[in-house]
């Protein structure tokens, strides 16, 4: 499984919620071409202008597709409100625990 994070801090807490609502909108039916790869947002509300995001692939092929709509349809609202943007990729080495809550 390789995991990918990004981290994006925005100028104001309303771009923040400008850009996690238009992922709210088009990743369920972006996702639906790419089966497999699960997108979880985290919101912190002591840092409620920064934005992040945890994206799970099975395989490089998923991420390989996720990027690329990712640069379709995601991009120009990034370029547009220009957020400060760190990402993280990686495979996971190590696994411990239950994840049903």
């Amino acid at each position: 499984m390789l995991i990918k994070i990004f981290v994006r801090t925005f100028p104001s807490t309303e771009d923040c919620e400008l850009f996690e609502s238009i992922l709210e909108t088009r990743w369920p039916n972006l996702l639906q071409e790419v089966k497999g790869v699960r997108f979880r947002a985290m919101k912190n509300p002591q840092t409620p202008n920064v934005s992040v995001v945890l994206w799970e692939f099975p395989d490089n092929d998923s991420m390989k597709k996720i990027e690329k709509l990712i640069e379709e349809n995601i991009t120009k609202y990034v370029k547009t409100l220009a957020p400060k943007t760190v990402h993280f990729v990686g495979a996971v080495t190590q696994d411990f625990g239950e994840t049903s809550f």
